[in-house]
Protein backbone atom coordinates (compact mmCIF):
# COMPACT_ATOMS: atom_id res chain seq x y z
CA UNK A 1 0.00 0.00 0.00
CA UNK A 2 2.95 2.59 -0.30
CA UNK A 3 1.79 3.60 -4.06
CA UNK A 4 1.07 6.84 -4.83
CA UNK A 5 -2.30 5.98 -5.94
CA UNK A 6 -2.98 3.94 -2.94
CA UNK A 7 -1.70 6.54 -0.38
CA UNK A 8 -4.08 9.45 -2.03
CA UNK A 9 -7.13 6.91 -1.90
CA UNK A 10 -5.90 6.71 2.15
CA UNK A 11 -6.06 9.90 2.57
CA UNK A 12 -9.48 10.03 0.88
CA UNK A 13 -10.88 7.42 2.60
CA UNK A 14 -10.05 9.02 6.03
CA UNK A 15 -11.15 12.05 5.25
CA UNK A 16 -14.72 10.61 4.12
CA UNK A 17 -16.21 13.57 2.45
CA UNK A 18 -15.43 17.27 1.74
CA UNK A 19 -15.37 20.30 -0.74
CA UNK A 20 -14.44 19.45 -4.40
CA UNK A 21 -12.24 22.12 -5.17
CA UNK A 22 -9.96 21.78 -1.76
CA UNK A 23 -9.72 18.27 -2.80
CA UNK A 24 -8.54 19.21 -6.13
CA UNK A 25 -5.73 21.24 -4.53
CA UNK A 26 -4.84 18.25 -2.36
CA UNK A 27 -4.67 15.89 -5.35
CA UNK A 28 -2.41 18.16 -6.58
CA UNK A 29 -0.10 18.54 -4.46
CA UNK A 30 0.25 15.05 -3.56
CA UNK A 31 0.04 13.74 -6.88
CA UNK A 32 3.03 16.11 -7.59
CA UNK A 33 5.36 14.32 -5.10
CA UNK A 34 5.92 11.68 -7.12
CA UNK A 35 5.61 12.80 -10.88
CA UNK A 36 6.27 16.88 -10.30
CA UNK A 37 5.65 17.16 -14.44
CA UNK A 38 1.66 16.37 -13.82
CA UNK A 39 -0.67 18.54 -15.87
CA UNK A 40 -3.31 20.77 -14.67
CA UNK A 41 -6.12 18.87 -15.72
CA UNK A 42 -4.37 15.53 -13.56
CA UNK A 43 -6.46 16.12 -10.81
CA UNK A 44 -9.92 16.49 -12.38
CA UNK A 45 -9.52 13.21 -14.46
CA UNK A 46 -8.11 11.30 -11.87
CA UNK A 47 -11.57 12.11 -10.14
CA UNK A 48 -13.30 10.99 -12.57
CA UNK A 49 -10.99 7.76 -13.05
CA UNK A 50 -12.19 7.28 -8.88
CA UNK A 51 -15.83 7.69 -9.48
CA UNK A 52 -15.66 5.43 -13.01
CA UNK A 53 -13.68 2.66 -10.22
CA UNK A 54 -16.53 3.35 -7.33
CA UNK A 55 -14.05 4.90 -4.99
CA UNK A 56 -15.48 8.37 -4.87
CA UNK A 57 -19.19 9.69 -5.56
CA UNK A 58 -18.76 13.19 -6.55
CA UNK A 59 -21.38 15.94 -7.06
CA UNK A 60 -20.12 17.80 -9.67
CA UNK A 61 -22.79 20.49 -9.48
CA UNK A 62 -22.58 21.16 -5.51
CA UNK A 63 -19.33 20.65 -5.98
CA UNK A 64 -19.44 17.70 -3.11
CA UNK A 65 -17.33 14.24 -2.91
CA UNK A 66 -18.05 11.29 -0.64
CA UNK A 67 -15.75 8.11 -0.49
CA UNK A 68 -18.02 5.06 -1.63
CA UNK A 69 -18.74 2.02 0.57
CA UNK A 70 -16.07 -0.55 -0.08
CA UNK A 71 -18.10 -3.30 -2.12
CA UNK A 72 -17.30 -7.02 -3.13
CA UNK A 73 -18.75 -7.28 -7.00
CA UNK A 74 -18.26 -10.13 -9.46
CA UNK A 75 -16.84 -9.43 -13.16
CA UNK A 76 -19.05 -10.29 -15.75
CA UNK A 77 -17.91 -13.48 -17.96
CA UNK A 78 -14.58 -13.10 -15.72
CA UNK A 79 -14.26 -17.40 -14.80
CA UNK A 80 -14.85 -16.42 -11.04
CA UNK A 81 -13.02 -12.86 -10.98
CA UNK A 82 -14.75 -10.31 -8.93
CA UNK A 83 -12.96 -6.47 -8.18
CA UNK A 84 -12.91 -5.09 -4.54
CA UNK A 85 -13.79 -1.73 -4.78
CA UNK A 86 -14.92 1.16 -2.90
CA UNK A 87 -12.77 3.21 0.01
CA UNK A 88 -9.68 2.04 1.77
CA UNK A 89 -9.15 2.88 5.26
CA UNK A 90 -6.36 1.81 7.69
CA UNK A 91 -8.76 -0.74 9.05
CA UNK A 92 -9.85 -2.01 6.04
CA UNK A 93 -6.73 -2.81 4.80
CA UNK A 94 -5.82 -4.39 8.00
CA UNK A 95 -8.48 -6.56 7.66
CA UNK A 96 -7.72 -6.78 4.32
CA UNK A 97 -3.97 -7.94 5.01
CA UNK A 98 -5.14 -10.50 7.75
CA UNK A 99 -7.90 -12.52 5.11
CA UNK A 100 -5.10 -12.86 2.66
CA UNK A 101 -2.36 -13.77 4.94
CA UNK A 102 -4.84 -16.59 6.61
CA UNK A 103 -5.67 -17.70 3.30
CA UNK A 104 -9.46 -16.82 2.96
CA UNK A 105 -8.95 -15.44 0.02
CA UNK A 106 -6.73 -14.85 -3.26
CA UNK A 107 -6.13 -11.73 -3.67
CA UNK A 108 -4.27 -10.17 -6.65
CA UNK A 109 -3.02 -6.20 -7.33
CA UNK A 110 -3.84 -5.08 -10.53
CA UNK A 111 -1.79 -1.47 -11.14
CA UNK A 112 -3.35 1.24 -12.89
CA UNK A 113 -1.43 2.35 -15.96
CA UNK A 114 -2.02 6.32 -16.82
CA UNK A 115 0.29 8.71 -19.07
CA UNK A 116 3.18 10.22 -16.85
CA UNK A 117 1.71 13.74 -16.74
CA UNK A 118 -1.25 12.12 -14.83
CA UNK A 119 -1.52 11.36 -11.49
CA UNK A 120 -1.20 7.11 -10.54
CA UNK A 121 -4.45 5.55 -9.84
CA UNK A 122 -4.78 2.80 -6.93
CA UNK A 123 -4.08 -0.54 -7.28
CA UNK A 124 -7.15 -2.80 -8.33
CA UNK A 125 -7.84 -5.09 -5.97
CA UNK A 126 -9.16 -8.42 -7.81
CA UNK A 127 -10.58 -11.48 -6.12
CA UNK A 128 -10.65 -14.96 -7.19
CA UNK A 129 -13.90 -16.72 -5.53
CA UNK A 130 -15.80 -20.10 -7.10
CA UNK A 131 -19.32 -19.35 -6.46
CA UNK A 132 -21.52 -16.43 -5.11
CA UNK A 133 -21.66 -18.15 -1.87
CA UNK A 134 -18.38 -18.00 -1.54
CA UNK A 135 -18.27 -14.38 -2.65
CA UNK A 136 -20.64 -13.53 0.23
CA UNK A 137 -18.78 -15.31 2.88
CA UNK A 138 -15.53 -13.11 1.60
CA UNK A 139 -17.58 -10.30 1.80
CA UNK A 140 -18.96 -10.92 5.27
CA UNK A 141 -15.33 -11.91 6.83
CA UNK A 142 -14.16 -8.16 5.29
CA UNK A 143 -16.94 -6.51 6.11
CA UNK A 144 -17.73 -5.35 3.15
CA UNK A 145 -21.44 -5.35 0.91
CA UNK A 146 -21.85 -7.82 -2.02
CA UNK A 147 -23.01 -6.74 -4.66
CA UNK A 148 -23.99 -9.56 -7.50
CA UNK A 149 -22.67 -7.86 -10.58
CA UNK A 150 -22.87 -4.56 -10.77
CA UNK A 151 -21.79 -4.03 -14.62
CA UNK A 152 -25.07 -5.82 -15.40
CA UNK A 153 -27.28 -4.19 -12.79
CA UNK A 154 -25.92 -0.77 -13.71
CA UNK A 155 -26.63 -1.30 -17.20
CA UNK A 156 -30.38 -2.62 -16.27
CA UNK A 157 -30.65 1.24 -14.85
CA UNK A 158 -29.34 2.74 -17.58
CA UNK A 159 -32.69 5.10 -18.89
CA UNK A 160 -32.69 6.43 -22.84
CA UNK A 161 -34.21 9.98 -21.69
CA UNK A 162 -31.45 12.17 -21.57
CA UNK A 163 -33.10 15.45 -21.03
CA UNK A 164 -35.37 15.50 -18.18
CA UNK A 165 -34.93 19.17 -15.91
CA UNK A 166 -36.69 21.61 -17.64
CA UNK A 167 -35.53 24.85 -17.19
CA UNK A 168 -35.78 28.96 -18.02
CA UNK A 169 -33.81 30.08 -20.74
CA UNK A 170 -30.48 31.74 -20.00
CA UNK A 171 -30.41 35.52 -19.16
CA UNK A 172 -29.97 37.93 -21.89
CA UNK A 173 -27.19 39.26 -22.85
CA UNK A 174 -25.03 37.20 -19.95
CA UNK A 175 -22.10 35.96 -21.12
CA UNK A 176 -22.94 32.13 -22.99
CA UNK A 177 -21.13 29.40 -24.93
CA UNK A 178 -22.19 27.08 -27.33
CA UNK A 179 -20.57 23.56 -27.64
CA UNK A 180 -18.51 23.38 -31.31
CA UNK A 181 -18.41 19.94 -31.97
CA UNK A 182 -15.90 20.30 -34.94
CA UNK A 183 -13.75 22.08 -32.89
CA UNK A 184 -14.90 19.88 -29.43
CA UNK A 185 -15.13 22.93 -26.75
CA UNK A 186 -17.35 25.63 -26.00
CA UNK A 187 -16.74 29.15 -28.10
CA UNK A 188 -18.48 32.23 -27.03
CA UNK A 189 -22.00 33.40 -28.78
CA UNK A 190 -23.79 36.91 -28.30
CA UNK A 191 -27.01 34.45 -28.30
CA UNK A 192 -28.95 31.14 -28.56
CA UNK A 193 -29.23 30.79 -32.29
CA UNK A 194 -29.79 27.05 -32.76
CA UNK A 195 -30.62 23.83 -31.07
CA UNK A 196 -27.47 22.53 -29.38
CA UNK A 197 -25.54 22.71 -25.66
CA UNK A 198 -24.50 25.80 -23.92
CA UNK A 199 -23.04 26.80 -21.08
CA UNK A 200 -23.51 29.78 -19.14
CA UNK A 201 -23.04 31.25 -15.45
CA UNK A 202 -25.86 31.91 -13.20
CA UNK A 203 -26.10 34.56 -11.09
CA UNK A 204 -24.87 32.59 -7.66
CA UNK A 205 -22.04 31.51 -9.56
CA UNK A 206 -22.13 28.54 -10.71
CA UNK A 207 -21.66 27.39 -14.21
CA UNK A 208 -24.08 25.14 -16.01
CA UNK A 209 -24.67 23.24 -19.22
CA UNK A 210 -28.19 23.99 -20.58
CA UNK A 211 -29.63 22.19 -24.09
CA UNK A 212 -31.72 23.82 -26.18
CA UNK A 213 -33.70 21.29 -28.09
CA UNK A 214 -37.25 21.90 -30.40
CA UNK A 215 -37.72 25.49 -28.24
CA UNK A 216 -37.18 24.17 -24.69
CA UNK A 217 -34.51 25.20 -22.66
CA UNK A 218 -33.34 21.67 -20.00
CA UNK A 219 -30.45 21.91 -17.67
CA UNK A 220 -28.12 18.79 -17.61
CA UNK A 221 -24.28 17.89 -16.97
CA UNK A 222 -22.13 18.54 -20.08
CA UNK A 223 -21.84 14.88 -20.90
CA UNK A 224 -25.15 14.28 -20.95
CA UNK A 225 -25.61 17.49 -22.98
CA UNK A 226 -23.08 16.37 -25.65
CA UNK A 227 -24.99 13.05 -26.14
CA UNK A 228 -28.52 14.99 -26.23
CA UNK A 229 -27.58 17.39 -28.95
CA UNK A 230 -25.66 14.47 -30.73
CA UNK A 231 -28.81 12.39 -30.62
CA UNK A 232 -30.68 15.06 -32.48
CA UNK A 233 -27.84 16.02 -34.64
CA UNK A 234 -26.37 12.16 -35.46
CA UNK A 235 -27.29 9.08 -33.58
CA UNK A 236 -25.28 7.61 -35.78
CA UNK A 237 -22.31 9.32 -35.12
CA UNK A 238 -20.02 6.11 -34.87
CA UNK A 239 -18.20 7.62 -31.64
CA UNK A 240 -19.03 4.53 -29.35
CA UNK A 241 -17.58 1.35 -31.01
CA UNK A 242 -17.50 -2.63 -29.26
CA UNK A 243 -15.19 -5.11 -31.31
CA UNK A 244 -15.81 -9.25 -29.44
CA UNK A 245 -12.91 -10.88 -28.27
CA UNK A 246 -11.59 -13.24 -31.01
CA UNK A 247 -10.02 -16.29 -28.67
CA UNK A 248 -11.64 -19.29 -27.80
CA UNK A 249 -15.61 -18.85 -26.13
CA UNK A 250 -15.72 -15.18 -25.43
CA UNK A 251 -16.71 -13.60 -28.15
CA UNK A 252 -19.60 -11.78 -26.59
CA UNK A 253 -17.14 -10.05 -24.22
CA UNK A 254 -15.31 -7.61 -26.37
CA UNK A 255 -13.66 -3.90 -25.85
CA UNK A 256 -15.89 -0.68 -26.22
CA UNK A 257 -13.94 2.00 -27.52
CA UNK A 258 -14.85 5.70 -26.69
CA UNK A 259 -13.77 8.46 -28.62
CA UNK A 260 -12.01 11.70 -26.93
CA UNK A 261 -14.91 14.42 -26.78
CA UNK A 262 -17.77 12.01 -25.90
CA UNK A 263 -17.05 11.47 -22.60
CA UNK A 264 -19.32 9.09 -20.92
CA UNK A 265 -21.71 10.11 -17.94
CA UNK A 266 -20.95 9.09 -14.19
CA UNK A 267 -22.70 6.21 -14.27
CA UNK A 268 -22.73 4.52 -17.87
CA UNK A 269 -18.27 5.16 -17.16
CA UNK A 270 -18.88 3.36 -13.48
CA UNK A 271 -20.42 0.71 -15.70
CA UNK A 272 -18.03 0.04 -18.37
CA UNK A 273 -14.89 0.55 -15.70
CA UNK A 274 -16.07 -2.38 -13.56
CA UNK A 275 -16.65 -5.04 -16.21
CA UNK A 276 -12.53 -5.32 -15.60
CA UNK A 277 -11.82 -3.75 -12.46
CA UNK A 278 -9.86 -1.03 -14.34
CA UNK A 279 -9.54 2.38 -15.76
CA UNK A 280 -10.28 2.82 -19.34
CA UNK A 281 -6.45 2.20 -21.44
CA UNK A 282 -6.22 5.29 -23.13
CA UNK A 283 -5.28 5.39 -26.91
CA UNK A 284 -3.57 8.47 -27.92
CA UNK A 285 -3.06 7.46 -31.72
CA UNK A 286 -6.34 6.67 -32.04
CA UNK A 287 -7.69 9.32 -29.79
CA UNK A 288 -10.06 7.02 -27.54
CA UNK A 289 -10.88 5.39 -24.47
CA UNK A 290 -10.55 1.41 -24.14
CA UNK A 291 -13.13 -0.42 -21.89
CA UNK A 292 -11.88 -3.80 -21.54
CA UNK A 293 -14.32 -7.02 -20.61
CA UNK A 294 -17.85 -5.21 -21.59
CA UNK A 295 -20.27 -7.85 -22.60
CA UNK A 296 -22.03 -6.70 -25.89
CA UNK A 297 -25.52 -6.87 -24.24
CA UNK A 298 -23.92 -4.12 -21.38
CA UNK A 299 -22.15 -2.30 -24.59
CA UNK A 300 -25.66 -1.90 -26.48
CA UNK A 301 -27.00 -0.88 -23.12
CA UNK A 302 -24.48 2.06 -22.80
CA UNK A 303 -24.77 3.20 -26.87
CA UNK A 304 -28.86 3.26 -26.40
CA UNK A 305 -28.79 4.92 -23.19
CA UNK A 306 -27.04 7.92 -24.95
CA UNK A 307 -29.06 7.99 -27.82
CA UNK A 308 -26.55 6.38 -29.98
CA UNK A 309 -25.97 3.63 -32.73
CA UNK A 310 -22.93 1.05 -31.44
CA UNK A 311 -20.62 0.76 -34.08
CA UNK A 312 -18.48 -2.34 -34.66
CA UNK A 313 -14.93 -1.57 -36.20
CA UNK A 314 -12.19 0.72 -33.61
CA UNK A 315 -10.36 2.45 -37.07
Amino acid sequence: MNSPGDLLLRWLSEQGAGDLTEVKKGLWWLGSQSRPEIEPGAPGRWLRDAVSLAYLDVDWSDRRWSAAPPVLTALPRAQGLAVLTGSRTAAFDRRLATAADEGLMELYRAAGDRPSLDIPLPESLIVRYSDEIELGEIAAELGVIHAPCFAYQGAALLSGTLLVEQTSAPEYGAPLERYDFEEGQYVPVSRPHDDGLYRLKRRDSKRVCQVLQSGSWYETTHEHGIYAALACRNPDADVLRWIPETEGSRGRSGTLFVDWGFPLPDLQRRVAALCSGLAPRINEMARNLAYDNVPDIVARKIAQSLGQTLGDSCA
